[in-house]
């Protein structure tokens, strides 16, 4: 005898055992519930079914998540939710809360294991190509990157990145490719960039003046050691 056999077997037993009587077992009230859910024959008249409390409950229960669950999926119901979201990961014991979560090393060792997975891993790829091409974003990022650039131990990296040799030999052999050469020249000769470069020497021009001198001077002294 198969399990939905015996199920229905136990449940009409019961039936008979509670005939005349306002009681239904549980059994039987999960089975109504599932068959109209499937649309299916019922066990009861739905008239007895409604009498009894317990039917009920469950029943507005069962279709009261389906309700919520479609009520869910409405665009502006999405959006509400998204925009609440973002206010309360922003507040900090929020954020507190999560940094200590994430420290943890089998929440660690779970993220690793998920973002291993090929097809997460062209999903990350494919948000965030379109999450970079966002025009905020890439405000966002430019506006990050020239301040970012103006703090004093990042241009002192950059300038002491400048200086090493093979730098200076890669540089030099890339400058003197005829691609960029020519990309150079055309870039050189725009209004914009004309102006720019007019605008430049125009507000900097004792520091380069200073520059120059000190370049000149720096070449003397190598040729007279020389």
């Amino acid at each position: 005898m198969t399990k939905e056999k015996k199920k229905s077997k136990n449940i009409r037993e019961l039936r008979e055992e509670n005939e005349g009587e306002e009681i239904i077992c549980i059994l039987e009230i999960n089975e109504n519930l599932r068959r109209i859910k499937n649309n299916q024959a019922l066990t009861r008249p739905l008239r007895t079914l409604n009498n009894n409390c317990e039917f009920i409950k469950r029943y507005n229960l069962m279709f009261e998540d389906e309700r919520q669950k479609e009520y869910n999926k409405k665009p502006e119901v999405k959006q509400r939710v998204k925009e609440y979201n973002k206010k309360y990961n922003q507040r900090p014991e929020v954020k507190a809360r999560q940094k200590e979560y994430n420290k943890k090393p089998e929440v660690k060792q779970r993220k690793k294991k998920y973002n291993k997975k090929p097809e997460v891993k062209q999903k990350l790829k494919e948000y965030r190509k379109e999450y970079y091409q966002k025009p905020e974003v890439k405000a966002r990022q430019k506006e990050y990157s020239k301040k970012y650039d103006q703090r004093p131990e990042v241009k002192a990296r950059q300038k002491e990145y400048q200086q090493r040799p093979e730098i200076k030999a890669r540089q030099k052999e890339y400058n003197q490719r005829p691609e960029i050469k020519a990309r150079q020249k055309e870039y050189k000769k725009r209004p914009e960039v004309k102006q720019r470069v007019k605008e430049y020497y125009q507000n900097n021009r004792k520091e380069i003046l200073k520059k120059m001198k000190e370049d000149y001077n720096a070449r003397k002294f190598k040729t007279k050691k020389k």
